[in-house]
C-alpha cells in the first residue's frame, strides 16, 4: 500500500500513472486513494464550478474517488481528453463521474453527471 510520501515524491504524470496501457493499475488507484484519504487532492476551479453547475456536493465527489467503481483509464490526451482514472458512484438517480489526474504534487478531479 502506498503512504502518503510515495504521492508526494510523484514528479510527474508519468510516475503517477502507466502511460503506455490503458488497463487501470492496482498501484494506481491505490496512489489516488492515499492521495485521497491525506488530503491530496486539490480542486481547481473548475472542478467546483463544474460541481455547483450540476448539483454535485463536495462530499460526493470525494465519496466516489474513496468507494467509486474504476471505469477507465486515460493513458494520453487524444481528442482534448485529460490523462488520468475515471471513478463512477451512483447518488441521487445520477451516476456521477469524477476523474483524477495528476498535477503540480497534487492528484487533481475533474466532476460531471453522465
Amino acid at each position: 500500500m502506498p503512504t502518503r510520501e510515495d504521492v508526494l515524491r510523484i514528479s510527474s504524470v508519468e510516475e503517477a500513472f502507466d502511460l503506455s496501457t490503458t488497463k487501470v493499475r492496482k498501484r494506481e488507484v491505490a496512489l489516488i486513494r492515499v492521495a485521497e484519504r491525506e488530503r491530496l487532492i486539490r480542486l481547481t476551479e473548475h472542478a467546483k464550478e463544474a460541481a455547483e453547475d450540476e448539483g454535485i456536493a463536495r462530499e460526493l465527489i470525494w465519496r466516489t474517488i474513496r468507494c467509486g467503481r474504476v471505469r477507465s483509464k486515460d493513458s494520453a490526451e487524444d481528442d482534448g481528453r485529460q490523462i488520468g482514472l475515471n471513478f463512477e458512484a451512483e447518488a441521487d438517480d445520477r451516476a456521477i463521474r469524477v476523474k483524477v489526474s495528476w498535477k503540480a504534487r497534487y492528484f487533481v478531479p475533474t466532476v460531471h453527471t453522465l
